[in-house]
């Protein structure tokens, strides 16, 4: 009798049931990405709504703060219009109008020409116009764009610059001979003067003035191109008060002046023209103004004082070897080191002041008696 074999197999249902256990692992896996998904979209959510939050709010601080910084500078403004008339006359120069301040009588004497630095204010010279200004006639003035004065339409070279003083001057019926001081930036205005007006300069005083090539000599490339950037930053950022919060050029430049005249220079200085005309000037410095300087013509036995000062707080050396070179400008050149004195205080500070005054007279002098100023002593006049 033959016994029957039981053959166990995997029936369909039992197949069935083990796909349905794979299906379901799977659904749960996808559920479970799913909801790692769905958090991280809902954290997601949650921080951007927090940044969207932070940043509203700090566009409406920023708007906020820029609104009253309009109101505070519009207002400031008008005060300084009120408390700090012009104390000269404007004259026109063809569209345009320059401030200028004149004192004392030319008795004979060339009179004097103050140019100031980069911001170019008159009132700086203070010092030295009520000195001088006991033995000649003395003038000083805000260049274009500065101070009292109308900004210009023409570029801010040293040549535009000296033309516009120029026709200033003739249009004041101020006739030469002219004795030119330049502090500075100053330096290349005065010497593109002479330059441009040979048979009306008597002489030149250059006031720690700024040698043409001093931007191709600093470490960092394009110096004048970023200061001018920053610069116009500033400008713009004057549109909102930040002048008169940040005073630190201001008070370098002012500190030792009358009390008046620093807080002139003060409310000049937080204008938004003030920097954005020093901002032309330092980007056409090194494309223009240095080549119109450095190709003027000879000055001969033309008497130029070079004024220098002991404490150069950044770039000392290199720009002390430069202006050392300013001296072969002329045959009839001294250079004298002003000691204790800063390139602010130099024109600020009365005591340092006095000494810019006497290398003017030493200047006046020597044009006056035709002779070399490094014949002159120092106390001779």
């Amino acid at each position: 009798m033959m016994q029957k074999t039981k053959v166990v197999g995997i029936t369909k249902s039992d197949s069935m049931t083990r796909q349905a256990q794979r299906l379901g692992l799977i659904l749960r896996i996808l559920q479970l990405i799913g909801l790692v998904v769905l958090a991280a979209i809902i954290i997601a959510a949650v921080a951007f709504a927090w940044v969207r939050v932070v940043l509203l709010i700090l566009a409406l601080a920023l708007t906020g703060m820029a609104v009253v910084g309009s109101i505070v500078q519009f207002r400031a403004v008008q005060g300084d219009r009120r408390r700090f008339p012009p104390s000269g006359s404007l004259i026109d120069v063809g569209g345009f109008k320059l401030h200028l301040m004149a004192e004392g009588e030319a008795n004979g004497k060339p009179t004097v020409i103050l140019e100031s630095g980069m911001a170019g204010l008159g009132i700086l010279w203070h010092w030295v116009q009520t000195d001088l200004a006991q033995e000649t006639r003395v003038i000083t003035y805000d260049r274009a764009g500065f101070g009292w004065s109308e900004v210009s339409p023409n570029p801010r070279t040293a040549q535009d610059c000296a033309r516009e003083l120029h026709t200033a001057l003739s249009n004041a019926r101020i006739t030469g001979p002219y004795v030119l001081a330049g502090w500075s930036y100053g330096g290349l205005v005065v010497r593109a003067f002479a330059d441009l007006y040979p048979n009306e300069v008597a002489g030149l005083t250059l006031v720690d003035a700024s040698h043409p090539d001093q931007w191709l000599h600093m470490p960092i490339p394009n110096s004048n191109r970023l200061l001018a950037r920053a610069m116009r930053i500033q400008g713009e950022l004057c549109r909102f008060a930040f002048g008169r919060v940040v005073k630190g050029a201001a008070k370098l430049v002012s500190e030792g002046l009358p009390e008046y005249q620093g807080r002139a220079v003060e409310a000049f200085c937080a204008l938004r023209n003030c920097f954005i005309t020093e901002s032309q000037q330092a980007a056409l410095w090194n494309e223009t103004s240095r080549l119109q300087v450095n190709n003027a013509k000879p000055l001969d036995n033309l008497p130029v004082y070079v004024l220098g000062v002991s404490e150069q707080p950044l770039y000392g050396e290199e720009l002390t070897r430069l202006q050392e070179d300013l001296v072969n400008i002329s045959a009839n050149s001294v250079r004298t080191i002003v000691q204790g004195a800063t390139h602010e205080s130099l024109v600020a500070k009365r005591e340092y002041a006095a000494q810019v005054s006497q290398a003017i007279r030493r200047v006046l002098h020597a044009a006056q008696t035709s002779t070399m100023l490094s014949d002159e002593q120092e106390g001779d006049h």
